[in-house]
């Protein structure tokens, strides 16, 4: 969740088999600085501050798991081949 400007916004997060949880609060905040750096809007800022947290809690390890922008995709997809 953020609150900027006293408007809230909220993301649920994405469900994944936890590995380690090491790591994926640094990924969340990585995420989503990487969206306020390319000005992207608050909801896609939290879209992938959610992702790459998540991504971070599937592997051993603290970054390990850390996703490139076209794997971002991948968590939560209904297939398991990303096109």
């Amino acid at each position: 969740m953020v609150s900027i400007d006293g408007e809230k916004y909220s993301r649920t997060a994405v469900k994944v088999d936890v590995v380690d949880s090491v790591g994926a609060g640094d990924a969340f905040v990585a995420g989503y600085l990487a969206e306020l750096l390319a000005e992207a809007p608050p909801t896609v800022r939290l879209d992938t501050a959610v992702t790459t947290g998540g991504f971070a809690c599937t592997v051993p390890g603290d970054w390990e798991g850390l996703p490139t922008r076209a794997e971002l995709g991948i968590l939560g997809s209904a297939e398991d081949v990303i096109r």
